[in-house]
């Protein structure tokens, strides 16, 4: 869908540790939330997908550079609490509407700064 308004963006194959999923038990917590096994096994795809995909530019990159990474509300709020070293657990009380885009800035030296979280603007 995204890819024919973004021509001239080279698209890579679906990257299945993307797919949605309960990255780590949400505090404070919440009944009837998922069994601790998901947790163990979701927890750890999504941290890997966050590891992949998350990073510095490479000290000899010269220009900006954008990743565009189309995922399920879970595994962005999870990407988000994780980018800005907050506690990770606090994923869950981050709201995301559906098909928001949430862009996040990673500088040279390291520092993150939100620049939009759940934006729906381009929504009808």
């Amino acid at each position: 869908l995204i890819s024919k308004h973004l021509p001239d963006v080279t698209m890579l194959p679906s990257d299945g540790i993307l797919r949605e999923g309960s990255p780590i038990r949400p505090e404070p917590r919440v009944g009837g939330w998922r069994p601790e096994h998901a947790y163990l096994t979701d927890g750890a795809r999504i941290e890997a997908a966050f590891k992949k995909h998350f990073h510095r530019a490479e000290p000899s990159q010269a220009e900006d550079s954008y990743e565009i990474i189309v995922c399920h509300a879970n595994v962005i709020r999870y990407f988000v609490c994780r980018a800005l070293q907050f506690p990770a657990e606090a994923w869950l009380r981050i709201s995301l509407k559906h098909t928001s885009l949430t862009w996040l800035t990673i500088r040279p030296d390291g520092r993150v700064s939100i620049r939009g979280l759940g934006d729906a603007g381009h929504l009808k």
